[in-house]
């Protein structure tokens, strides 16, 4: 934890108080958070930590997943990556460390064989999280995440984890947990066409905050694949980037399924996001 233990305790006392839950086991979870406390409110119902869930800050491998080893190139700056670096020939953030394109374009990030330091403009992912988030329950969407400070367009929200598994291992667990109205899955298909993918992030039992990330059909947030370690393309990161300016105060989401296709997709449950886009239902 970031913070002094009696800053933390105030902020969790202040939260519990506006609460009807205990959520005195949620809390302990989160407090294992590489970044700010997360203050949890529930003044919905009863609900407390979900079932079986472990915080975790990084992604853990199931055994039958490659653990990726693919070679990096590495720079030799010694003061942070200067012009014509080959780390930063497609340069990915400004001066402030905001993101500067919102296309679909790879992220790769300067390795822990550079030289740059800790301070090079190239390294934002891998520092972690370092918003202010709320964690809040809402009526008929449940458990949602609200930025407590104002995020600029850009700005670098969270890393999406949980456990690496198979693609055969994914279809087997979405297939029960659509059927229970719920599903945590996130392929690892962003430098493939035509949905191809091997490996999926399962966050249901194993995540961090991006696990409670609420889909909206006019999200404020997206993904994008990342490479710090390596450049296998079956096995990037997924980071979560502010795609506008967002206020304090308002509710983070992404597009669950930002390629679903009314007619050709899976209808699931209602929507509830509220965004003048809507498409009305959930679509897998």
């Amino acid at each position: 934890m970031e913070e002094q233990y009696p800053q933390a305790l105030a902020k969790y006392l202040k939260a519990q108080g506006k609460s009807k839950a205990d959520l005195s086991e949620f809390h302990r979870l989160l407090s294992h958070t590489n970044g700010p406390v997360i203050p949890i409110v529930n003044t919905v119902d009863e609900a407390g930590c979900p079932d079986n869930f472990t915080y975790i800050n990084q992604n853990i491998y199931s055994d039958e997943v490659p653990r990726p080893c693919t070679p990096m190139f590495w720079c030799e700056c010694t003061n942070g990556c200067c012009d014509g670096c080959e780390c930063t020939k497609e340069r990915n953030y400004d001066n402030r460390g905001l993101l500067l394109s919102m296309g679909d374009e790879r992220i790769v990030e300067c390795g822990p064989l550079c030289k740059c330091g800790d301070d090079c403009v190239n390294r934002v992912v891998q520092k972690g999280r370092k918003v202010v988030l709320e964690l809040r329950r809402y009526p008929h969407k449940g458990w949602g995440v609200v930025a407590k400070q104002r995020l600029k367009k850009g700005t670098f929200v969270a890393e999406y984890v949980g456990e690496v598994i198979t693609s055969d291992e994914a279809e087997n667990r979405g297939f029960k947990d659509k059927a229970q109205g719920q599903t945590y899955l996130f392929d690892l298909d962003q430098e493939f066409v035509n949905d191809i993918c091997d490996f999926s992030i399962d966050a249901k039992t194993h995540g961090n905050i991006s696990r409670f990330f609420n889909h909206s059909c006019g999200p404020n947030m997206r993904t994008r694949s990342i490479y710090v370690e390596h450049r296998d393309p079956r096995l990037h990161r997924l980071a979560i980037f502010a795609t506008r300016d967002i206020k304090a105060g308002e509710e983070l989401t992404i597009d669950y399924s930002p390629s679903a296709v009314e007619g050709e997709s899976v209808k699931g449950d209602p929507c509830h996001c509220g965004s003048s886009k809507c498409r009305k239902f959930m679509y897998f």
